[in-house]
């Protein structure tokens, strides 16, 4: 298996793939990456559905501009966000680990008063918090994406889907659950060269600080 450094370097957008099933065991492995993913508050919104068939592939080839990766792939991760993992409930339950497991607050989470604030609060209105719960779901897509590449194997992520209520539909999602995106995973018939990538000198919007660490 590639070590993390080695599957950022590996790493690439395929979209051809060879007709070769990938197995459960490959399947948990990324699955397992996701899941321990770190998310805001540990709210861990992610959710998953594993499609494998081949008529589930070939409908959301339709749904996602008809991109035939999609319907080539071994397996589709649909990649969804839990809004309930937003309510108050969820929240009071995350936050009681964050006291039992002996996590460290700081600032103005150590006090009390703003704590009684924030419980105080009405429920999060859905349409605020799809924008949160869909960030905190990419940092878990990438995890999986980079265990695909450590397992050899091949990943595309889609966004272009063109009807969420439709897939939501086609996988008898509830009303709580927002599809973020797809993740075609399978053995790839050729890896494409590296893309394009800005230097380190264009991303950093002030020189890196000198340290005295070695």
């Amino acid at each position: 298996m590639l070590s993390i450094a080695e599957a950022i370097q590996q790493r690439r957008s395929i979209r051809s793939f060879k007709d070769s099933p990938v197995s459960q065991e490959m399947i948990l492995q990324m699955l397992e990456a996701a899941r321990l993913a770190p998310s805001a508050s540990n709210l861990q919104p992610w959710r998953f559905v594993v499609v494998t068939d081949a008529e589930e592939k070939k409908r959301l080839r339709q749904l996602c501009l008809d991109q035939a990766f999609i319907e080539e792939a071994s397996v589709v991760f649909v990649a969804c966000a839990d809004l309930s993992a937003y309510s108050k409930k969820v929240s009071r339950q995350r936050y009681q680990e964050f006291i039992d497991t002996g996590v460290e607050l700081s600032g103005r989470f150590t006090d009390s008063e703003f704590r009684k604030i924030i419980d105080s609060m009405p429920e999060p209105d859905p349409r605020t918090i799809t924008a949160p719960a869909t960030a905190n779901t990419y940092i878990a897509i990438e995890h999986l994406v980079l265990m695909a590449t450590a397992l050899g194997l091949g990943s595309c992520w889609v966004g272009a889907l063109t009807d969420h209520g439709a897939i939501k539909t086609l996988l008898g999602l509830p009303e709580n659950i927002w599809v973020v995106a797809l993740v075609a995973v399978g053995y790839p018939k050729s890896v494409p060269p590296p893309r394009p990538r800005l230097s380190l000198e264009k991303i950093l919007l002030r020189p890196v600080p000198q340290t005295s660490a070695t």
